[in-house]
């Protein structure tokens, strides 16, 4: 092969060598199907042996090193402390999220038994308190304790502590810290300015502790339970369904009972997973071994790539896979393989996915590392014995063969081992091009070489298959088991999904849909797997960091079929688009409900619709012509040139029979581009009464041209309730996102994702007009007012938010603990008294719930 036909940088090469590769093979009529003797070829090849194999040390040589003074694959204090100065700057300057970035890079490049480790997490909790992250500041106030901080300053710890516990409402917590700050300072004896400073911020604390009225917040860390208990035919999975199986449907789950909503139909911890790259997350501070954010994230001990949530995962990850990992990692070489380079790179990518949707269409980076995870799980937990009567396979292929020898259904019983549950997922090998499982055979091949050549794992993975099989056939077995994974995660790895971190707990307009959840990585799933797709699917997922609960989101009669989503959903995406994306990853034509119902056929172009001038019907282009899905005649298109005012603008006149009414496409495109004139001019607005007044103007003209529930009139709806509350114009804005969870419910449904954002928002502007009308009762936007109706129509909007939430996010998602706290709150406020200067005055507890 000619190396100038390669790029210098090796990990650009990665994808050219796998083309060029598969290219000769497929003409040389090279098959992958997987079996073993095919495999074998590619496994032993000696030209492709040493094509990998070069390129692994061109991988360690330039990526396993400092690559420059602030980087470097491994430890250095020098690079930890370039970073802690730029991190002082950025404090000083009053920029702490930046700060905390920079003071987070010191953590993960400090050697952890050296002196750099504690200052880097002690000036890292300085910046977590100032962005209010006071859990994250007491986690690396505590490591920096346990890791030989500087008694000298200790001090500033036990303070930071305090200030700590003060604002979580931790009273006395926050006195035994001060406490323990003097008698600390007895002992060090601190003089001069040291003392004055220390002095100084001991009264401010003290001061805050006798004056802070704030409360703890309840956290909510309970987990769902398996409705009914766990299925012993079924692991993973409630007695309240069963796996199925038939020619034509496959492997399927139904119901045996009835299922209402919010029921858990399972309970799994993923066989595998990881997140995802840097890049491809809202931020690098995820844990690569739970998939969990945390913004006080520490790393390994060698490297400084991989980063942990807590010393946990790090033990956890230690234990099992990041000893085999972190010679590739360090060498960038899991970042780099993938295999968004195959068929899947051919899939469009979209962003109106379901909440942790099953094999998420998008989801095409990790998935090699992913496979990689799943023999190390393999080999982690051990290889089962084989049946009583199987005799002992001599090779690769023959324990391969005993091993697929086990039922399907059968393998998913409670009493086998959980190595059948992956083992036995349907792959896509068969159905998929050759030049794609000629890939999957050579990224199989590299991962084993790795192993080989980087690690001792086959020491250990010897011991851990349990039948005395030659050398070259455990590796062949190792490379073989990769080559099935990967054709498995194709069509059987899952989204994992959180909540996305810039959405604050207390924030009154948490977003939309999109802007809601953020990808954070790939997992597999077997017992979830098992669920067919639809396209109106009848469960959510819900995410616990890397572990999955499935939840019932609408009532299922006894004998119906569980349905998960592949990613299409009839309400996001159009008929023909569903049918492609699920036709070239999964190789089945889509015959759900949803594509058959002729009358959901256009569903998603009702919110791209014009509004008829007369009926108010939806107004959308039928193949060549306009029509108002509410009238009950179809009306032919007039395309022309118009003259003079909309000069190159093309018009469509429609009439209706019913009303006699014409819709000038030229008068629709003037008030619309109006219409977007007038909500630029609102964000430029200088005032927030002109604001308001523009953004007014835009949506009164879109409502005359855009159907009801038209995307863009939501979007508009919404900014000028975020306007009408950043001016105190509660009810305004109540009224308007009341409007907006209607649409909502048309579009998603009444239990969706989409309506618990808009009813959360609610609830937070309802609590919003509250404080409000206690700061100033005489001044109020709404007068005469009973307020105590006001408090129960609130607490019922809260409530109906708080169902929502624990039904889609989850109890232990903060915002849930802050919604769920002004809940109680609310309750209280009936009898609570009503004057300011009460040390139980509901307004001032309302204001430290950060409600407004």
């Amino acid at each position: 092969m000619e190396s100038d036909v390669l790029p210098e940088d090796p990990a650009k090469q990665w994808e050219i060598l796998l083309c060029i590769i598969a290219f000769e093979e497929k003409n040389n009529n090279r098959r992958a199907d997987g079996s073993l003797d095919n495999l074998a070829y590619f496994w032993k090849h000696h030209g492709i042996r040493h094509i990998f194999g070069e390129w692994l040390v061109q991988m360690k040589n330039k990526y396993d090193c400092k690559m420059s003074n602030d980087s470097s694959s491994l430890k250095s204090d020098e690079i930890s402390l370039l970073w802690r100065k730029r991190g002082n700057v950025k404090y000083k300057a009053g920029n702490y999220r930046e700060s905390l970035q920079c003071y987070t890079k010191a953590v993960l490049y400090a050697v952890k038994t050296g002196p750099m480790y504690s200052l880097a997490l002690a000036n890292r909790s300085a910046a977590t308190v100032k962005l209010g992250l006071y859990k994250e500041s007491l986690t690396d106030v505590h490591r920096a304790f346990c890791n030989r901080y500087p008694i000298e300053l200790q001090h500033k710890l036990f303070l930071r502590r305090a200030e700590c516990f003060v604002e979580t409402g931790h009273r006395q917590a926050a006195a035994e810290a001060v406490n323990a700050a003097l008698d600390h300072n007895e002992k060090v004896g601190l003089t001069g300015h040291s003392l004055a400073e220390f002095e100084r911020l001991v009264n401010e604390v003290n001061e805050k502790i006798a004056t802070s009225r704030k409360y703890p917040v309840t956290e909510y860390d309970s987990y769902p339970q398996l409705h009914n208990g766990e299925n012993p035919n079924f692991r993973g999975a409630s007695m309240v369904v069963d796996l199925k199986m038939n020619e034509q449907q496959g492997r399927h789950v139904v119901t045996n009972r009835p299922v209402k909503r919010g029921d858990v139909l399972f309970v799994e911890q993923a066989f595998a997973s990881v997140r995802l790259s840097d890049k491809h997350l809202p931020n690098p501070n995820y844990c690569d071994f739970c998939c969990a954010g945390d913004e006080s994230v520490i790393g390994c001990d060698y490297c400084s790539r991989a980063v942990f949530c807590s010393e946990s995962c790090l033990y956890h990850s230690n234990a099992s896979y990041h000893r085999w990992e972190c010679p590739g990692v360090r060498a960038n070489i899991f970042n780099v393989i993938g295999i968004s380079h195959l068929a899947l790179s051919n899939l469009t990518q979209h962003r109106g996915n379901c909440p942790g949707n099953k094999k998420n269409l998008t989801t095409v980076f990790g998935l090699a590392h992913l496979a990689f995870r799943v023999l190390i799980q393999y080999a982690q937990r051990g290889f089962p014995r084989l049946p009583a009567g199987s005799g002992s396979p001599r090779t690769a292929a023959d324990l391969f063969d005993a091993y697929m020898r086990i039922g399907k259904v059968e393998s998913f019983k409670r009493d086998l081992d959980p190595f059948y549950t992956m083992f036995h997922l349907s792959s896509n090998v068969d159905a998929a091009p050759i030049t794609d499982n000629i890939q999957y055979a050579l990224t199989a091949t590299m991962l084993t070489l790795y192993l080989e050549t980087c690690t001792p794992f086959f020491d250990f993975f010897t011991d851990k298959v349990g039948y005395a099989l030659p050398p070259e056939e455990m590796k062949l077995l190792a490379c073989a088991l990769i080559f099935r994974t990967l054709g498995q995660l194709v069509i059987n790895a899952h989204t994992v999904l959180d909540i996305n971190t810039s959405q604050q707990p207390s924030e009154m307009f948490p977003g939309d849909y999109l802007e809601c959840f953020c990808k954070v990585g790939t997992a597999i799933y077997p017992a979830a797997s098992m669920m067919n797709h639809s396209c109106d699917p009848n469960i959510i997922n819900v995410f616990y960091r890397n572990q999955l609960f499935v939840k019932g989101n609408k009532e299922i009669p006894e004998g119906a079929e569980v349905f998960n989503s592949y990613g299409p959903h009839y309400a996001r995406e159009a008929l023909h688009i569903r049918k492609e994306k699920l036709q070239a990853q999964y190789g089945f034509n889509c015959a759900c409900q949803a594509c058959s119902d002729d009358s959901r056929k256009d569903f998603t172009s009702l919110f791209v619709a014009f509004s008829c001038p007369s009926c108010k019907g939806p107004v959308t282009w039928v193949t060549n012509k306009n029509q108002c899905h509410q009238c009950t005649n179809e009306f032919p298109l007039l395309r022309a040139q118009t003259t003079a005012d909309t000069a190159n603008a093309l018009h469509a006149s429609v009439k209706c029979k019913r009303c006699s009414w014409d819709l000038d496409g030229a008068s629709v495109k003037l008030l619309y581009d109006k219409g977007i004139e007038f909500k630029l001019s609102a964000l430029r607005g200088s005032t927030p009464e002109e604001r308001c007044e523009l953004m007014a103007r835009a949506y009164r003209l879109m409502q005359q041209v855009l159907y009801r529930h038209h995307n863009v009139l939501r979007k508009t709806v919404d900014d000028l309730a975020r306007l009408y509350a950043s001016n105190g114009d509660y009810s305004r804005a109540v009224e308007l996102i009341k409007q907006n969870v209607q649409s909502f419910e048309y579009q998603f449904g009444s239990f969706s994702v989409e309506v618990t954002n808009e009813i959360r928002k609610m609830a937070n502007l309802m609590l919003g007009r509250i404080v409000k009308y206690f700061d100033d009762p005489e001044g109020d936007e709404r007068q005469p007012v009973n307020i105590r109706d006001w408090m129960r129509e609130t607490l019922k909007i809260v409530k109906k938010a708080n169902q929502l939430m624990e039904l889609n996010f989850g109890t232990w998602k903060p915002m849930y603990a802050n919604l769920k706290g002004k809940e109680t709150l609310l309750e209280e406020l009936v009898t609570a008294p009503r004057v300011h200067n009460s040390p139980d005055c509901i307004n001032y507890k309302l204001q430290m719930m950060n409600v407004i």
